[in-house]
């Protein structure tokens, strides 16, 4: 038997479900399929959840700013919390970067997000334990922070569903055929559906399942590695940490921890064929790196090496090939938010809404066209204004 659906959406993880929800919230018939047991049990399950609005690519900054808003009113409008934490966020400089950071700082300003500079010296009065020899200038986000990606991804599920949205779990899609304006999709399970347009959120399985559609989306896993140790200072104010002179950001992790993770190009090369079966064990390498890292940036080190490392692990971020997603609307209904490359949990409120509305046929925002699947062949990737001389492209 052929079930139908106005929309089908591929893909349950964290942009999946933002997207269910709005569609549902407009009372469009959708339903979404997941390979999983539950929704948001891969990439997003392994986030850090940081929520900031410092970008060197202007549309992406008003994305993130719009997302950052929705977050801090996420349970008044969807009715559960996503464990949003405003704890600030600060980006760190030495001399070689401060007028780069001048100016996206000026940029962010106009905006309209809420952003000052600050000397290196100062900023021990946001973060009491952070070493300021090295730092020459700072950028502050006061309403920046992190989340909880479980809750969230849930109570964007939850809340789908709620308003009528149906979630099909444990089966993917083999087949996908089009007569005239309708959709054919066959599931791994046996069902078919019959539908007008599809959405594929799918992360690192992006390329995969975009082959069944004809479509050549350039999604590659990239392997990364998170240490989480004891927090310096565990008791004083914490906000995320992004320190582009060591090339490491740092968050509150729990009661006591501290998520320590990469901004180095050098760590992210490990580019994997399919996404499925990885290594999912921090090597110790990375360990040690992390370690001397947030021994660089922080006083207050509790115990020693290696006793005050809480755990680690890998994860992937489904990167394109500039390291900035795939947002946009294909011939034959297909709308894809794939590629999101470390993006994905600051712009999900932004980008469901945006779907959403190319679903409903509405007029397309302008600061959207910047991210249109063609740019790779046209060969215009999408570069920040200004470039972080250690950081480059990850900023």
């Amino acid at each position: 038997m052929t079930k139908s659906a106005d929309v089908l959406i591929i893909g349950g993880g964290l942009m999946g479900c933002s997207i269910a929800y709005h569609l549902a919230a407009k009372r469009v018939n959708t339903v979404l399929i997941e390979r999983n047991s539950a929704p948001g049990l891969e990439t997003t399950a392994r986030s850090g959840a940081i929520i900031r609005a410092h970008y060197g690519v202007p549309e992406l900054v008003t994305l993130a700013k719009e997302s950052n808003d929705r977050y801090r009113r996420f349970t008044e409008e969807v009715g559960a919390e996503c464990g949003f934490t405003q704890c600030g966020y600060v980006v760190l400089v030495d001399e070689a970067d401060t007028e780069v950071l001048k100016a996206n700082t000026a940029m962010q300003k106009d905006l309209g997000v809420e952003v000052s500079l600050m000397r290196g010296c100062d900023v021990t009065e946001i973060a009491p334990s952070v070493k300021t020899d090295d730092i020459a200038l700072a950028s502050y986000e006061p309403l920046g922070g992190y989340a909880n990606p479980s809750k969230t991804v849930n109570a964007y599920a939850s809340r789908a569903q709620q308003l009528g949205a149906a979630f099909e779990y444990n089966t993917t899609i083999i087949s996908a055929t089009k007569s005239g304006d309708t959709w054919s999709v066959t599931l791994s399970s046996g069902e078919v559906y019959s539908c007008d347009q599809i959405v594929i959120a799918t992360g690192n399985w992006s390329g995969k399942v975009g082959a069944l559609f004809g479509l050549e989306l350039p999604v590659s896993p990239v392997r990364a590695q998170i240490v989480v140790m004891d927090r310096p200072g565990a008791g004083k104010p914490m906000p995320v940490v992004s320190d582009l002179i060591n090339l490491a950001y740092f968050r509150e992790e729990g009661e006591d921890g501290m998520w320590i993770g990469s901004s180095d190009m050098s760590d992210l090369l490990e580019k994997l064929e399919v996404p499925d079966g990885f290594n999912e064990v921090a090597d110790s390498v990375s360990i040690e790196k992390a370690y001397e890292k947030a021994s660089l940036r922080f006083n207050d080190i509790p115990k020693t090496y290696p006793e005050n490392i809480q755990r680690s692990f890998a994860g992937l971020y489904e990167t394109t090939p500039d390291w900035q997603p795939i947002i946009d609307d294909l011939p034959g209904n297909i709308h894809i938010a794939v590629g999101f490359s470390g993006h994905g949990f600051k712009l999900a409120p932004s980008v469901g809404e945006i779907i959403t509305s190319a679903v409903l046929a509405e007029p397309a925002r302008k600061e959207i066209a910047i991210f249109g699947l063609s740019r790779f062949a046209n060969d215009k990737p999408i570069k920040s204004q200004r470039t972080y001389q250690r950081a480059r492209f990850l900023r």
